[in-house]
């Protein structure tokens, strides 16, 4: 099997003998397809690890709404090998307006909603999605792509099908981004100054002050049992335990999905599991997933009643380093909210992250998108809405 990875696009254009077909798939048909959809996940374009079938059967089987769920499968000539999936979620409304739209989906634990293309067939692929969805069964005449990548090879050949399709880009933002391939000391010397290196260090000696201090990295599957209880503990302890917060631990179905992706994803060898352990005691954690090419930060938590010495951080710094050593992977997504403190501290490259509402092409379709920016415009005049700080905030400078 194949390892996932970011790859160019193949430069040929559709045949009548290489037009693939879409196949519209229920939620309870979906285990008939694990195996191909996997080996599908296996060589996509972009390794979008949130719609591999080990990551979102585990969603569906906690309890999640299927009613409005379709499942577009793009199979290739002869039904040999499956070229696409598309996760659709079937909407009555856009925007609090009637009109009937499918969005892809993003579950609760996907940062990015690109679909798996197959990387030798994504231009083939992404050709019968858009000639399916311009005569769709569904009654959709909007798109609503939610997070979509909006940068590299996928993103490219998602640009090249959507020109001239009438469309609305709601918003985009950057997230922090970590490429590999240089050593750490020289990677930090770009991105802080050496008076925060320095910093770094002397937080890490007053922290070894207080006893004996390791770092930690899962290498068996019990030990990767005993990580997520004691992550689970931690997490808990902290803010996101309160009132909001969304640690795992604070609601049943979301505790039983972390333990049950941690340990298929270690079992896959797709899950990096790292403590910084004070006198025996886990004070930092950090779950990362990994996929191909790519490396997916999924979960951190600390002992805030150590902040001062940021753990957080320290062990972010141990983390990258392990990623360098880490043969084939060539980035780091911080799935992480814009102007993140910490992760905009210590990377300087940036992943951005697009939600547009794209057309069918009907006359229903073109006039809503068309209009729609006046009636937002109407609406903000009549209810003004207080917007996030990061939108606020200029672009120039500094913002931390």
């Amino acid at each position: 099997m194949s390892a996932a990875t970011e790859k160019s696009i193949p430069a040929r254009l559709n045949s009548p003998a290489s037009q693939a077909t879409v196949r519209l798939v229920r939620a309870e048909e979906l285990p008939a397809h694990v195996e191909a959809w996997q080996r599908l996940a296996d060589r996509a374009l972009f390794p979008n690890i949130s719609y591999e079938p080990w990551m979102v059967m585990p969603v569906l089987e906690a309890g999640a709404d299927t009613r409005k769920l379709y499942f577009a499968f793009i199979v290739g000539p002869g039904d040999q090998e499956l070229w696409g999936f598309f996760p659709l979620e079937v909407q009555s409304w856009c925007l609090h307006l009637p009109i009937g739209n499918v969005a892809l989906w993003q579950h609760r634990y996907s940062y990015v909603t690109a679909p798996l293309l197959h990387a030798d067939h994504a231009r083939e692929a992404l050709g019968a999605f858009w000639r399916w969805f311009e005569k769709n069964p569904l009654g959709a005449h909007v798109l609503d792509t939610n997070w979509l990548l909006a940068d590299g090879p996928f993103h490219h050949l998602w640009v090249d099908f959507a020109m001239g399709r009438v469309s609305l880009m709601l918003n985009d933002f950057p997230r922090g981004l970590y490429r590999t391939g240089m050593p750490l000391a020289e990677y930090l010397a770009q991105v802080v100054s050496r008076k925060g290196a320095n910093e770094f260090q002397r937080r890490e000696r007053r922290l070894a002050d207080l006893g004996r201090l390791e770092y930690r990295t899962v290498n068996t599957a019990q030990e990767a049992d005993q990580w997520v209880e004691d992550f689970l503990a931690l997490e808990s302890a902290g803010w996101k335990g309160g009132t909001g917060g969304r640690a795992f631990a604070t609601y049943q179905p979301d505790a039983a999905y972390f333990r049950l992706i941690t340990r298929e994803a270690f079992r896959r060898g797709r899950a990096l599991l790292m403590s910084m352990v004070l006198n025996g005691k886990p004070i930092a954690m950090r779950h990362t997933l990994l996929a191909g090419s790519g490396a997916y930060a999924f979960r951190t938590a600390y002992d805030e009643s150590y902040g001062k010495h940021s753990p957080g951080k320290l062990l972010e710094l141990q983390m990258m380093q392990r990623l360098n050593a880490q043969p084939g992977v060539e980035w780091m997504d911080s799935c992480a909210a814009p102007r993140h403190a910490m992760f905009n501290r210590i990377w300087h490259e940036r992943r951005m992250i697009r939600r547009t509402l794209i057309s069918d092409g009907t006359l229903s379709g073109d006039s809503f998108l068309s209009a729609l920016p006046l009636i937002r415009w109407a609406g903000k005049m009549i209810r003004p809405r207080k917007l996030p700080d990061y939108l606020k905030i200029s672009t120039q400078g500094d913002p931390l």
